[in-house]
């Protein structure tokens, strides 16, 4: 009968004992309205059995519920309107079940007790975990307020250097998981920050740091953090773009220092992503008194060159600004002097302007880094204006031991067509020699690197065993030497050392920062992976344009050859028609002489170099050509 009558009764009785009971329990109100609503309509109340509950501690609101069910006698049930308590919460447990039709027979009293029993053990197993619950959190806090009190001990064990013991600190109290905004959890934070910074930890330093900026500009460690940020950015490249997000804070109340410090920093933040609009907002706001004005205006004239903004004229302006301002820096600003001359130089080539290109070229000092860029590119502007005398000692110059291993292919290509223009077919052929001896014979150890090397970390290990003492790389120097010329490649392989020195110094006190610091160091290597395989795409691609490259040069030089032969043939010509022409008298072939500056005193080729001297070669060579 009772499986044709339908499903088992899930219904079991309740009295007000075990209400009070799930009470002392510390069982949830909507749990105790939970059971009431599953044990069906098996409750029925006295006015006195009220007034017990509410003195045994049950709460209003579940006596409320039993007036509503129609639980207390002498109580009409409250008719609710149409979609009253729709909002209310829903009760824990299951639906009440139908009252039995008719009496109980065995099987139905036993699954009705069984079904009771069930449900006391999850009354009681409920309970149970909320008093964990409570006590975990009583003794969380409790910890918490006794590392609270260790903070001021932490930020002094901080100032005094012992960087490792204080981040110990400051990482207890925040494992305790105090509340994310509290003025604890924000000194805890940013002592751990400037602990993990001071030790060299840059990395581990980053995610507290950034909590502690975004926390907002109106707090005590505001502009110390963003201190710390910038030296950050430049040593290991750190700059996530949510650093967008300090732009929406106000620092007009801080000091015209850290305002014009705030200014460089996120002008240079867009100008790296190549939002030059916004890099232009930032960077025209820096004063001329602040230190980094050099800096901001030489900036601010590249991100004008941008074909987005295209304003050469005020690019120009900004170069002048950065010069005058290095040059009236204390101690002056040997960077950004260099940087400004050799940036107008090349506005000025590009436009035509060779004469005031060159005069820029010759700002470069000779003991600069920059100078052999500068004495080449001197060499187009002296061949582009048809000064091939000039042209022809400024080769010369870059081909002397100073310059010796720099990739300069197309400099031979130049001289040979200098040396066709003046008729001097040996010579012309001799310097495209030497572009085929020095760069086309290697070229082939080039290609076949490429062709058979895949991997960025092998490409990055090229570059180590490059110039590391003791190693040789599978490709000649002259090849490394382009990548090592290549900026991007300087600012990645910077960030490596800056992330190995890391690892050095977190492998060092990783005892100390227990699981924090494991977590970190992982960060460290994983970010030191990314930033190898970052370096060896770089050089991948360096390489590869230097072998397309040498491809178009080597097309060049047949286009010359083959000139040569014409022109060769066009002036025998000529000299039969013109028997009685006597060419101009020559250095000797092997003898080059060369002058020094306006003294015009001989220095012969194969001879001495003086390097304040060498930029300021000119030929003796006249042309060959025979007139018509």
């Amino acid at each position: 009968m009772t499986l044709v009558s339908g499903p088992a009764v899930t219904a079991f009785a309740l009295d007000k004992n075990q209400i009070v009971q799930m009470t002392r329990l510390g069982l949830d109100d909507r749990a105790i309205m939970g059971a009431i609503d599953s044990a069906g309509e098996g409750i029925s109340l006295t006015s006195e059995d009220v007034e017990e509950l509410r003195n045994q501690g049950v709460s209003d609101q579940v006596i409320e519920h039993l007036r509503r069910r129609g639980m207390i006698q002498g109580e009409e049930t409250p008719v609710e309107e149409e979609g009253a308590g729709q909002e209310e919460e829903g009760p824990i447990g299951p639906a009440p079940a139908p009252a039995p039709a008719g009496g109980e027979d065995d099987w139905e009293r036993e699954e009705r007790e069984r079904l009771e029993a069930e449900r006391q053990a999850e009354i009681e197993r409920r309970a149970n975990e909320l008093n964990e619950q409570r006590e975990a959190e009583a003794e969380r806090q409790a910890k918490l307020e006794r590392a609270a009190g260790q903070l001021p001990r932490a930020a002094q064990q901080v100032r005094d250097g012992n960087n490792m013991a204080g981040a110990r600190m400051y990482l207890e109290f925040l494992s305790y998981g105090p509340e994310e905004g509290s003025e604890n959890w924000y000194e805890a934070t940013f002592g751990l920050a400037k602990a993990l910074y001071q030790q060299g930890i840059l990395s581990g330093a980053s995610t507290p740091l950034l909590e502690v900026l975004m926390a907002g500009a109106d707090k005590p460690h505001f502009v110390e953090g963003f201190r710390m940020l910038g030296e950050l950015s430049r040593r290991i490249g750190y700059k996530p773009p949510i650093l967008e997000e300090l732009t929406r804070f106000y620092v007009g109340d801080k000091n015209e220092k850290f305002q014009a410090e705030f200014n460089y920093y996120m002008g240079k933040f867009f100008y790296d992503y190549n939002r030059m609009d916004l890099a232009l907002e930032y960077l025209d706001q820096v004063p001329a008194s602040a230190k980094d004005y050099p800096e901001s205006r030489y900036l601010a004239g590249v991100a004008r060159l941008d074909p987005a903004v295209n304003d050469i004229p005020g690019a120009l302006r900004n170069f002048e600004a950065a010069i005058l301002a290095a040059e009236a820096a204390p101690g002056g600003n040997e960077d950004i002097l260099e940087m400004g001359y050799l940036a107008l130089a090349r506005v000025f080539f590009e436009v035509g302007f060779f004469d005031v290109a060159l005069f820029y070229y010759q700002k470069l000092p000779s003991q600069s880094s920059r100078h052999a860029d500068a004495v080449f590119e001197s060499a187009w502007s002296y061949f582009m204006k048809n000064d091939f005398k000039r042209a022809l000692g400024t080769f010369h110059t870059l081909q002397s031991p100073y310059y010796s291993q720099r990739y300069y292919p197309d400099l031979y290509i130049l001289e040979s067509t200098v040396y066709l223009n003046l008729c001097m077919f040996p010579k012309s052929q001799r310097a495209l020699g030497e572009f085929r001896a020095r760069y086309l014979d290697q070229r082939p150890l080039l290609q076949s690197y490429l062709e058979n090397t895949f991997e960025p970390e092998a490409y990055w290990q090229l570059m180590e065993d490059a110039y590391t003492p003791g190693k040789s790389a599978p490709i000649p120097e002259l090849f490394t030497n382009a990548v090592l010329e290549s900026l991007p490649f300087y600012n990645v392989h910077r960030v490596v050392r800056s992330l190995e020195a890391e690892r050095n110094a977190l492998k060092a006190n990783i005892s100390a920062l227990g699981e924090f610091g494991q977590q970190v160091l992982e960060r460290v290597e994983e970010q030191l992976e990314l930033k190898i395989q970052e370096g060896g795409i770089i050089v991948q691609q360096r390489l590869t344009a230097v072998d397309q490259e040498l491809e178009n040069w080597e097309l060049r030089s047949l286009q010359i050859e083959f000139d040569i032969d014409s022109e060769e043939r066009q002036q025998l010509q000529q000299r039969l028609q013109n028997p009685d022409y006597e060419a101009p008298e020559v250095a000797e072939a092997g003898t080059t002489l060369m002058v020094v500056a306006d003294d015009w005193q001989p220095w012969p080729f194969e001879g001495e170099y003086w390097l304040d001297e060498v930029a300021s070669f000119r030929s003796q060579m006249r042309t060959e050509c025979i007139e018509q």
